[in-house]
């Protein structure tokens, strides 16, 4: 696949300009000039881009219906950061260890087949206003799970990303695509209960938010969750919760993509402020750090008015996410297990929240105790600086690389049966499955894959991004979209960008149905179905990574029991540290229960 196999580029990544390969469809002179523009979206001003906010509302090309503007509306509010208070300090550089390296296994290779996760390269964040990791990491871990910070006082990150780190709630989950019309199994209108089926229409299977409500101002008493907000009942939810465009992707081991979103809107470049990092789309052009993605991330939903917040909430400063929260009791209304990996030795139980000394604890304490003097003195105005490095901190411990195929490739031979050993060699063989879930990760959206192969797949378009016909292109650009300032995410000009999705890393795939960025499929039975088809929309854009095959039913049942079994890491499923939790009431879902260390029952 690749004309080299050494490490090509800095640990600064995506400052690149040069590819290690050729794409396979492209001469030597066209990959030139692509080259010369791979990343020329982010150097195009806003003045080249006059569609600005009207670029969100495409759907592909100009003339196409558009009745619902379904991805402005997802997308809003994600660029509600802006400097506050007086300039901050740079963050801290991060100095190399002053220690002998770490061994590679032997299981390790530079070949595309699966590897054991701790094969996986994963550089260092730039920099960092961290002073104590460990702290941090407990910061981290209360702001995802606690449900104050949703302007209804009851939705919290976690509240989408509870099972595996992805939504298995049915009631209020679909979402009527770019046509506005509900009609996918029963469903006719928003609130009701879809049971898990694959679609064949433009619907999606997304995740619920908030109701569409504008923001007025946060509660006057730090015992009270909910924001001041007027209701907006608008098509097509009404005064039912709204529901994401796409369907929720995990965040477990997240922390190994380039880029994070099904779009990789989230840069690897974190501006303190919103995803879009230094690009022509971020209200703040600055960058605090590199390799960061999963900051850039975290700052998104906050203040997203579909999934977290009435529209029009700010993250710093008076009257926002963060002058709610920096007073407020930590967890207040939630259980902390006094086994809780992170959070159990500061733990009130059986009381709520946590405690420091004899009282609750705050945020600000928290805040204090994490990260340097002159950020948490400022903390009201350095608030999403703050939250996207501790939840990054505590993402970045969420590692599923506890699963029988690690164990297995590890030297366990008896880690797989016999059958999961047969579908890992078709996963890596006749089906085809390494070509775009290759590696450590088996995901080319990794950084792993990037060092090897370069920033350009191989059809000349953005690495780890694919048009893999799910959907007709049009009802979803994807990588090809258009952010707040009127530039695309992708770093090529390539049209395979067009409908084009991140690939998902697929341990714990048992646990996160239904599958693709719509949720268009039910079952790993139907995915791979539709992989030895060759997808279902013959898109212009199609990848040229698709390649039918053909399965016997032996075959395929191997297969997906090597998915289903084979990838699962018992720690998650049986949600035990470090994926442990507190307690969090789910809208329209059950009541998760606190677990500590030792989860839900025994793994072997």
């Amino acid at each position: 696949m690749s004309i080299s196999r050494h490490t090509c580029f800095a640990s600064a990544l995506l400052s690149l300009t040069v590819s290690c390969k050729t794409p396979a469809n492209q001469n030597p002179a066209a990959l030139q000039k692509d080259q010369s523009s791979a990343f020329a979206s982010e150097a195009q001003s806003e003045q080249d881009s006059q569609n600005g906010e009207q670029g969100l509302a495409l759907f592909g090309r100009p003339g196409g219906r558009s009745p619902f503007n379904w991805y402005k509306r997802d997308t809003s509010g994600e660029r509600s950061a802006r400097v506050t208070g007086r300039t901050p300090p740079p963050p801290r550089p991060i100095l190399p260890p002053n220690k002998p390296p770490v061994r590679t296994p032997p299981q390790c290779h530079d070949d595309e087949e699966a590897q054991p996760l701790r094969c996986a390269k994963l550089p260092a964040v730039s920099a960092t206003d961290i002073i104590d990791q460990k702290a941090a990491i407990r910061l981290g871990k209360a702001l995802f799970w606690d449900m104050q910070v949703g302007s209804d006082g009851q939705t919290s990150c976690a509240t989408c990303h509870y099972q595996a780190g992805a939504d298995a709630r049915t009631i209020n989950t679909l979402h009527p695509g770019p046509d506005g019309v509900f009609q996918s199994n029963g469903v006719t209108a928003a609130g009701q209960n879809f049971r898990l089926s694959s679609i064949i229409n433009d619907d999606r299977v997304g995740s619920q938010g908030v109701v569409n409500a504008e923001f007025l101002s946060i509660p006057s008493n730090i015992y009270e969750a909910k924001d001041n907000c007027n209701l907006k009942a608008e098509a097509p939810f009404g005064t039912q919760r709204a529901v994401t465009g796409r369907n929720t992707p995990t965040v477990i081991g997240a922390i190994y993509n380039v880029e994070n979103f099904w779009d990789g809107r989230a840069h690897t470049k974190f501006n303190g402020f919103d995803p879009f990092g230094d690009t022509a789309n971020a209200a703040q052009k600055t960058v605090l750090s590199t390799n960061a993605s999963l900051a850039s991330q975290a700052v998104g939903p906050v203040n997203n008015s579909v999934e977290m917040a009435c529209a029009g909430r700010a993250f710093n400063g008076p009257n926002s996410v963060a002058a709610k929260l920096i007073s407020r009791p930590v967890l207040q209304y939630q259980l902390v297990s006094r086994t809780d990996s992170a959070l159990g030795s500061m733990s009130a139980f059986p009381g709520k929240g946590l405690r420091c000394g004899r009282n609750n604890c705050t945020y600000q304490e928290l805040i204090n105790t994490a990260f340097s003097r002159d950020i948490a003195n400022d903390a009201v105005n350095n608030f999403s600086r703050i939250w996207g490095q501790a939840v990054m901190a505590y993402e970045a411990t969420l590692i599923p690389d506890d699963t029988p195929m690690d164990r297995y490739l590890l030297g366990q031979n008896r880690a797989l049966t016999p059958n999961q050993q047969r579908g890992l060699n078709i996963f890596n063989g006749k089906a085809h499955c390494y070509e775009c879930h290759s590696g450590p990760e088996l995901s080319d959206s990794s950084y792993t894959y990037l060092f090897r192969e370069g920033p350009l797949n191989d059809d000349g378009a953005d690495q780890g991004f694919h048009n893999l016909g799910v959907r007709p292109t049009e009802e979803d650009l994807g990588r090809a979209y258009t952010g707040p300032g009127g530039v695309s995410f992708a770093r090529s000009n390539s049209i395979y960008n067009r409908g084009a999705f991140k690939t998902p890393m697929l341990r714990n795939i048992k646990l996160t149905a239904p599958y693709f960025h719509n949720g268009g499929k039910a079952t790993l039975e139907e995915v791979v179905d539709f992989y030895a088809r060759g997808g279902d929309f013959a898109n212009p854009e199609l990848t040229s990574k698709l390649e039918k095959f053909s399965l016997g039913a032996q075959e395929k049942a191997q297969l997906v029991d090597f998915l289903r079994h084979g990838l699962t890491d018992c720690r998650v499923e049986k949600q035990r540290a470090p994926f442990d939790h507190p307690s969090l009431p789910l809208p329209n879902g059950p009541l998760l229960r606190e677990t500590g260390a030792q989860g839900l029952g025994f793994c072997p």
